[in-house]
């Protein structure tokens, strides 16, 4: 709950980085800890359950955060359900690569494996086997350090936080914020009025400091703000906007959730080197080449056919119903 409230309250005062907040009293409350651990030697019960409550609490702060930041995709606090859906996710990849394999094991291995690589179940596997690997890694080196230099072994962890927040400091993250209709230039180049508009079609764009080296938004977050009238969904990206791997998972899991509603997601200002990136990652074919626009003209003349087609659909279904 406190994580969630320093989170928005980051994000309504325009917070350069909204979560810098959380992960510093994450930090804040490891350093107690650290401290505590030093200074107790095992007397009272009351200051050892004080320090057992900064450590929750302290996991508690980071796990809602990663939550908040990976839209529930990471838990970075405990084993339990990272294992269980590694094993969930590693026996739907084993079958995908048993069905494509049947019969022919030696011709098709090495074609198939290499496609396989951008199967959502082997990045799911990919993911969640770091994840563990992680945990494993900490804890050995975690529990070697603590018997070497006991509770001073924490200043790692807390060196680590606080560099991120410097970085997120330092290099801010993009953030997506819905089009002004009447006041944004670009639409008035092109003559749009907002009465010709639908208002099931919303146009967001992505905003960014220069500072901020073209890091990506989070386009999880930006999903969940998306008012559910929305039927088409314009996505108008930066030019200067970089995209890695974890940002075209992030991208391609909103356009998923986007799916699941019925709902569709066009992006719009894709420059070459953009597009060629989101091609090579196979993101262009699964968000369909027509859906992918260099013009923002273009991207809301298809928009505008779609919000027609589905209400002209969801006519037709009431009619029949009726």
């Amino acid at each position: 709950a406190s994580s969630a409230l320093m989170t928005e309250v980051g994000k309504r005062r325009g917070v350069d980085s909204k979560y810098m907040l959380p992960l510093t009293v994450e930090a804040g409350l490891l350093a107690v800890l650290m401290v505590g651990l030093n200074g107790w030697r095992g007397g009272e019960g009351a200051v050892r359950a004080e320090l057992l409550f900064a450590a929750a609490y302290a996991m508690g702060l980071q796990n809602a955060t990663i939550t908040k930041i990976s839209g529930a995709v990471v838990r970075s606090t405990h084993l339990t359900g990272v294992v269980t859906d590694l094993g969930i996710e590693g026996v739907q990849f084993c079958l995908y690569l048993f069905d494509r394999l049947r019969g022919r094991w030696w011709e098709r291995a090495g074609r198939v494996l290499r496609v396989s690589q951008r199967h959502p179940s082997a990045l799911r596997v990919a993911l969640l086997a770091s994840i563990w690997g992680s945990f494993v890694t900490g804890a050995t080196m975690g529990g070697a350090a603590y018997l070497h230099w006991h509770g001073w072994s924490l200043l790692a962890p807390i060196l680590f936080l606080l560099g991120i927040v410097v970085q997120s400091k330092r290099a801010r993250i993009a953030d997506i914020r819905e089009m002004d209709l009447l006041g944004d230039p670009e639409l008035k180049l092109h003559g749009l009025v907002h009465s010709l508009l639908p208002p099931q079609l919303g146009i967001y764009r992505v905003t960014h400091d220069r500072r901020g080296g073209g890091r990506s938004p989070n386009f999880n977050l930006w999903i969940e703000r998306i008012p559910e009238e929305k039927l088409a969904v314009i996505l108008v990206l930066s030019p200067i906007i970089k995209f890695d791997s974890n940002a075209i998972m992030d991208l391609e899991r909103a356009m998923n959730r986007l799916h699941e509603r019925g709902r569709r997601l066009i992006v719009a200002g894709v420059n070459p080197v953009q597009y060629k990136k989101l091609a090579h990652e196979h993101l262009v074919e699964r968000l369909g080449v027509e859906n992918v626009c260099p013009d923002l003209e273009f991207a809301i003349a298809l928009g505008v056919d779609v919000v027609r087609e589905a209400s002209r659909a969801g006519r037709q279904g009431r009619a029949v119903d009726g």
